[in-house]
């Protein structure tokens, strides 16, 4: 590689010898503060893409390899800022299935809704991992789990409903209990989000 940064510094190491990016991110890992983490790499100005990972570090000869680093704390604010965009992607996508069910477009609804329960269970997980790296004390202020709650016991009616193909029912669900506390639940993630 051309140069490889942390921090915006010459991390002072090169790739030779390693076989492959992944190699070369674990080298730089042990080298930076145990008390930071990696909040960003990037190649050539581009987030490194999963093939990145196991590619030859020979192909790389000529790229730039930035790594930003930073408190845990600090890089779970940045990401808890964005939480309440990812809800309300997750409300639109119910939305969608909801309008489907409505019109009798049961295919696309199905589809639509499949898509949108994965998207909230992933933003639930990835939402309390987010949580873990903040300290302790700090923890309860920025907690959900009232809402994780509501939200999961409505989906399994939803899913209920589904099974049983009561799509008007599926439908008045979606309008009237899981849209609205999606929207609370956006709510609470701005609130945060202007907290931080």
């Amino acid at each position: 590689m051309r140069a490889i940064t942390v921090n915006g510094q010459d991390a002072g190491t090169r790739a030779e010898g390693l076989s492959n990016m992944g190699e070369v991110i674990e080298l730089l890992k042990s080298m930076i503060d145990p008390e930071h983490m990696i909040t960003s790499i990037t190649l050539d100005g581009r987030e490194l893409s999963d093939a990145d990972w196991n590619a030859s570090t020979g192909q790389f000869a000529t790229s730039i390899l930035e790594i930003e680093t930073g408190l845990p704390h600090e890089f779970a604010h940045s990401r808890l800022k964005l939480a309440a965009d990812v809800v309300r992607n997750c409300y639109l996508s119910f939305r969608e299935a909801r309008k489907c069910f409505q019109e009798g477009n049961m295919q696309n609804g199905n589809q639509n809704m499949i898509g949108a329960v994965n998207t909230l269970q992933a933003f639930f997980q990835w939402y309390a991992s987010i949580i873990e790296l903040l300290p302790p004390q700090e923890r309860e202020l920025f907690r959900i789990d009232e809402h994780v709650g509501v939200i999961s016991d409505i989906c399994k009616r939803i899913c209920q409903q589904q099974l049983y193909q009561s799509w008007w029912a599926l439908g008045e669900t979606i309008k009237s209990e899981l849209e609205p506390e999606l929207d609370k639940l956006e709510d609470r993630c701005r609130g945060i989000g202007k907290r931080i």
